[in-house]
């Protein structure tokens, strides 16, 4: 795991300094490749890289040049190298490392972009040809590694996070806040990709290539690969060679990612995700990997004794790591994680985890992705329990949310039962679609327009973020109700929210973090299973259950979801500096800092806030921002 940098001029005299701006990008990612670090630097092309050594520790530098001249700088991991590297040398290809940055560079000298067809990996990366006068980008199918791009008609840049571009004086002189940003944090507490929190950072959509030649601006992108396809293909069958055939992609997509020239563990939560992912470790030769557990003091958020009671089953080392009420994360450290507004509450705890764990690894295995394509999530059962509610009269929904307000005391508890009840209750009158939606609504549209200024508001002409989560529905119309959510959800909150908290949280530490569930032959393959093999009644992920009944503990196949989060009342008391809480509470009129009730709309604020502190963004940002 690495992070990349680089600058294509499109004039000579765009930029005062590239290779200052170069090495300024790449110091910038030392966090994400804390090994080693390298340059490329041929007019017009500027390449950088940090490297994180996971395969090849000794040849594997980057950026790497090929026999034709080519240079490719690469973030990720190709995971059936060794299959690519075989099928090359047959076709005469010889190599001088034993790396999978040379069979990914010797793999697009052979083939170009049609490469991309037979890796499994998740990456993003830059290759150019000085033959071509090209550069050629692009990202995994499913978004695990990100690219941010700046284009203007000087100079295309990109790096793995937003803060290596800002490390280019003209590009942090060109910052605009995007007010649809705003309101994609406001509603749902990140920011939907594509976009970044300025109006003139992108980041390349998952699953799509582009080519970019000096004096040629204006990025063209387009799409190698898609989920939302296999939704609409012909349904599997719901025999037990189906099942069979779900079971083989999970061990092969475990054992590919097992593959590494460091110590690896496996991250365990007391569900079934992990347990699933450790369970089919511990089928192959060798000793298992150690799973790890992140323990806490508040019962309805440990699940390490589950954790615990599935390693000793499976005979696999386990180990779990304390909790710390003492650790401190400082302001500066969640804005140098995360560059932009993020009001996920997990990465306190994500960050506790990879911290500790990248004491003695350098890669873990998670169980992400499973929830979202296999129908784990409870939103999927409200979203079937709602096809119901809709037809009870509009005068009695209306008296059980009040009934609700009047008389449920709320609970801190992890995903509590009032939480959720008034959430369901709140839903009246919507479409399913944007029920859907509104699940993961923290502040509504109503709300926002008295929290935006005036001037914020209008600049959004109608914008919703409700608008991307509709247009994903519509690109796979035709399809079930379950399978339509679970793609949106694919590219919504598990592109924007999930992956973006591992990356960062993983990489902020120096720890790799792969998921098996989203190997894209797998997602493909869940993704024409019929619907009442992921849920059917009250029962969810069924394929992935029944599966591992044999494998696993009763307790542990019968679970229901619970999710990765820290009680939000030792953090607002103890996980955050004193500094930072002081700033973070004081900063929102949504909550009291003396209660214990630190909400996720008074977080989100507060977060928005500190976050306009700490970066600094332009004036126009200070002025239609009146949050408080």
């Amino acid at each position: 795991m690495c992070g990349i940098s680089g600058i294509l001029l499109h004039r000579r005299q765009a930029l005062n300094d590239p290779e200052t701006a170069l090495s300024n990008m790449t110091q910038r990612l030392a966090h994400r490749g804390p090994d080693g670090s390298g340059h490329y630097c041929e007019p017009p092309i500027y390449l950088g890289h940090r490297r994180l050594s996971i395969i090849d520790l000794v040849d594997g530098e980057q950026p790497m040049t090929g026999e034709s001249g080519a240079v490719l700088t690469f973030n990720g991991e190709i995971y059936n190298y060794l299959e690519t590297r075989t099928s090359l040398e047959a076709r005469g290809r010889h190599f001088k490392t034993s790396s999978d940055t040379e069979v990914l560079l010797q793999a697009l000298e052979t083939d170009g972009e049609t490469c991309l067809e037979a890796l499994n990996g998740m990456f993003a990366f830059a290759y150019w040809s000085p033959h071509q006068n090209t550069l050629f980008i692009a990202r995994d199918r499913l978004g695990k590694k990100p690219l941010y791009y700046y284009d203007s008609s000087g100079f295309f840049a990109f790096a793995s996070e937003l803060k290596a571009l800002l490390e280019i004086p003209e590009v942090a002189a060109d910052l605009e806040i995007d007010p649809r940003s705003i309101s994609d944090f406001l509603s749902l507490g990140y920011i939907l990709q594509p976009k970044s929190i300025y109006r003139n950072i992108h980041q390349l959509e998952p699953g799509h290539v582009a080519r970019i030649q000096p004096g040629q601006a204006g990025l063209r992108s387009h799409a190698y690969w898609s989920a939302h396809g296999a939704f609409l293909e012909d349904k599997l069958s719901t025999g037990s060679k189906t099942q069979e055939d779900f079971i083989n992609l999970i061990d092969d997509a475990v054992r590919l990612r097992l593959r590494a020239d460091v110590p690896v563990a496996t991250f365990l939560s007391g569900g079934i995700d992990s347990a699933a992912v450790l369970a089919s470790a511990c089928k192959l030769p060798g000793t298992p990997p150690n799973a790890l557990c992140m323990g806490f003091g508040a019962e309805s958020f440990d699940e390490s004794k589950n954790a615990a009671m599935t390693a000793s089953y499976l005979n696999a080392p386990f180990e779990r790591l304390e909790h710390c009420t003492k650790h401190s994360i400082s302001q500066q450290m969640l804005h140098d994680m995360f560059d932009e507004p993020f009001a996920d509450t997990s990465i306190l705890p994500m960050s506790e985890l990879t911290e500790s764990a990248s004491g003695k690894f350098k890669v873990a295995l998670s169980g992400d992705g499973a929830d979202e394509i296999l129908a784990g999530y409870p939103t999927y059962r409200a979203d079937r329990y709602y096809s119901t509610y809709c037809r009870v009269p509009g005068a009695i929904q209306r008296a059980s949310r009040w009934l609700a307000d009047q008389t449920l005391r709320p609970s801190y508890k992890k995903i509590s039962f009032d939480y959720k009840l008034r959430q369901f209750l709140a839903s009246h009158g919507l479409s399913r679609e944007k029920a859907h939606y509104w699940w993961r609504v923290i502040f509504s549209e109503e709300e926002k327009r008295r929290l935006m200024s005036d001037d914020l508001w209008q600049s959004l002409d109608g914008y919703s973020p409700f608008d991307v989560f509709q247009g994903h529905f519509d690109r796979v119309e035709g399809a079930g109700f379950l399978d339509r959510s679970l793609y949106v959800d694919t590219m919504t909150w598990l592109l924007s929210d999930i992956l973006v908290k591992v990356d960062r949280t993983g990489m902020a530490h120096g720890l790799e973090i792969r998921s098996p569930f989203l190997d894209h032959r797998l997602v493909s393959f869940c993704a024409r299973l019929p619907e009442k093999m992921k849920m059917e009644g009250r029962r969810q992920k069924v394929i992935l259950r029944q599966s591992f009944a044999a494998s696993l503990p009763r307790k542990v196949l019968r679970g229901p979801k619970r999710g990765f989060n820290a009680p939000t009342c030792g953090f607002s008391r103890s996980s955050l500096s004193p500094e930072a809480v002081g700033k973070m509470f004081n900063a929102s009129t949504f909550i009291d800092p003396e209660k214990e009730d630190t909400t996720f709309k008074g977080f989100s604020l507060s977060i928005l806030d500190f976050w306009m502190k700490m970066a600094k963004p332009s004036e126009h940002a200070e002025r239609i921002w009146n949050g408080n």
